[in-house]
């Protein structure tokens, strides 16, 4: 038997993606005059969407290991406080949303207001949103042709990096308290 949907579940995973730069920045500005934190993640680029459900994933594995092979102390409370949001967030869109939107709405309030003209950027995927005063608001072109605001790539991209070393160090930390804790037993 077929299960059926209301609209609003059959939309909610369905969201819809910028064509045009002009499109990507009217849906951005929105998402912040409306300080909608889940409309603002739908509205990065794609690559910045992508490392932060990597940052997720990786925080999250981080957690599960901290807590299923570090002993009991300040070490492992502090590791688990670190990675306990996003471990506990049900999506990297919810993280986002609680954790880096507000900031993001707060520091780009005053650029989405007034007229804005577009300057392509060094190659046909990247495109500025001039606004006026002078403001510029990079936007991205993705891999699905998309396009949303890249003005976090790179801090996301290097957020992406030290969670992936972080989760090496966990892994390598784990590992060395199994060794230890198997010593102590024998």
């Amino acid at each position: 038997m077929a299960e059926v949907v209301g609209p609003a579940l059959a939309l909610g995973g369905c969201r819809h993606k910028s064509k045009t730069p002009e499109d990507a920045y009217e849906r951005f500005a929105q998402a912040v005059k409306k300080e909608d934190g889940g409309a603002l993640y739908d509205a990065l680029d794609q690559a910045t969407r992508w490392d932060l459900m990597t940052i997720q994933k990786a925080h999250r594995e981080a957690y599960d290991i901290v807590l299923s092979n570090y002993p009991e102390g300040p070490e492992r409370e502090r590791e688990k406080r670190k990675y306990e949001p996003a471990a506990t967030a049900p999506s990297a869109r919810e993280l986002f949303k609680n954790e880096a939107a507000p900031h993001l709405i707060e520091m780009t309030r005053t650029l989405v207001t007034g007229n804005v003209h577009f300057e392509r950027g060094a190659s046909d995927a990247e495109t500025d949103a001039i606004v006026v005063g002078g403001g510029r608001l990079p936007f991205a072109r993705g891999q699905d042709g998309s396009w949303g605001y890249a003005g976090i790539a790179k801090q996301t991209a290097d957020e992406k990096n030290r969670a992936y070393h972080d989760l090496e160090v966990v892994r390598a930390s784990a590992a060395d308290y199994e060794r230890a804790a198997a010593r102590a037993a024998q």
